[in-house]
């Protein structure tokens, strides 16, 4: 049972995610938030400059009618007299919607103007294009509605709810992991040391996708009209998946620490490692399966630290992978072997740190977030066995030995 204290402590710890979160949702929300309606801006504006630029292929080519159709807010030809010689249909009857006119060396202006005359209480994008006749300029005008600040309800409604989800969810999460790990109160504070240990670290993994994301952005909004939205779009979601996979790995890792209970079956190792080297692989996987080896422990859960060394192996592996299954001195054995250029002894046990991404591994996956062995180790942990990186001729040999089911 947890004391005031340890309520007190699980609260504090709990507000004190759930903020950190609710800030990390509002500032990545904000730049989502100004990406999409810059993008947004752009193309309105294209729309407007388009229409216009249909107008002035029909002034050109001496087509143009006293009534002109378009999807955009409004459109008027102004000959060189400063008369209205053709507009939609909104603005028939209507002087000149503005007196805004491009430069001596410019055929064309845009600018944001609000509470134009015909437009009254909104900002329009005003589209203005000069048309060179021989009885002197005419003038094209064309008008878009500004996009709001807010793009549209239903963005703000995306965001505000996915921030909501994220911050119940750290809350909830991090309440009851910290709430199993202060039970019993005689490792209080090894949890609680542990836990600002975890805190820390992620914190600093974590603001690696942020800050990209954020000089993706900054590097866009330099120059704006040469930016390559789509592709700044693209790259901010690399940075989001990122960010993702890191946020997975850290409740995955929070939920192990917690102790929380896991369903307990038998498991045949080698049916399931046959299942997982089944699926499509990069590398070539060779196995070697002992029938019948059986462990009691969470399916989920092995399946996850197999996965997780499989794909290290495979990012590591030059040619193949081997993945072994066995019995040995009373307990299941599970080998994965890469033949890449392995781990130095020095550097084995530091591979488990968690957010530890060694210099190879770095250079074969840059998005990688330094948490994949860690949680394999804590999963065979949990289900009281081991995982150790062990000698071999070439490549990395991680080794699992957990105890046999008994029947």
């Amino acid at each position: 049972m947890v004391t005031r204290f340890g309520r007190s402590v699980r609260a504090r710890l709990t507000l004190f995610a759930s903020v950190a979160m609710a800030l990390l949702c509002v500032v990545v929300s904000a730049f989502v938030l100004y990406a999409v309606r810059t993008t947004a801006v752009e193309y309105r504006t294209n729309e407007a400059l388009t229409a216009a630029l249909r107008v002035v292929h029909l002034v050109k080519r001496d087509e143009l009618p006293a009534r002109i159709r378009s999807e955009v807010d409004g459109i008027q030809v102004v000959d060189p007299a400063g008369r209205v010689v053709s507009t939609t249909e909104n603005l028939t009857g209507r002087p000149p919607m503005s007196r805004l006119t491009p430069d001596h060396d410019n055929a064309g202006r845009t600018q944001v103007v609000c509470d134009l005359p015909d437009f009254p209480g909104r900002c329009e994008i005003l589209v203005v294009l000069r048309v060179y006749e021989r009885d002197g300029d005419w003038l094209v005008y064309a008008a878009r509605a500004m996009v709001p600040r807010y793009v549209h309800p239903a963005v703000l409604g995306f965001l505000g709810g996915d921030s909501l989800a994220l911050v119940a969810l750290t809350w909830f999460g991090v309440s009851r992991a910290v709430s199993r790990t202060l039970t019993p109160i005689a490792r209080l504070e090894q949890a609680v040391e542990r836990q600002r240990r975890f805190v820390a670290d992620a914190s600093h993994d974590l603001r690696s996708p942020i800050t990209a994301m954020r000089v993706q952005i900054e590097e866009a909004l330099l120059y704006p009209a040469d930016a390559d939205w789509r592709r700044t779009g693209v790259a901010l979601l690399g940075s989001m998946d990122r960010l993702e996979a890191i946020v997975g790995d850290l409740l995955t890792l929070a939920r192990l620490d917690a102790g929380a209970p896991a369903d307990r079956e038998p498991v045949d190792l080698a049916e399931l490692a046959g299942a997982e080297t089944a699926r499509r692989r990069s590398k070539p996987v060779i196995t070697e399966l002992r029938p019948g080896v059986t462990v009691m422990g969470d399916r989920l859960q092995l399946a996850r630290l197999l996965t997780n060394l499989l794909d290290n192996a495979e990012r590591h592996a030059e040619s193949q992978v081997v993945v072994s299954v066995r019995r040995h001195l009373g307990l299941a054995v599970l080998e994965v072997l890469d033949d890449g250029a392995g781990i130095a002894p020095d550097q084995r046990e530091v591979a488990f740190q968690r957010f530890t991404r060694l210099a190879a591994a770095r250079e074969r996956d840059a998005g990688g977030t330094g948490l994949g062995l860690a949680i394999a180790r804590e999963i065979a942990l949990a289900h009281e066995g081991t995982l150790t990186l062990e000698d071999s001729d070439r490549g990395a040999r991680f080794v699992m030995r957990l105890p046999i089911a008994e029947g």
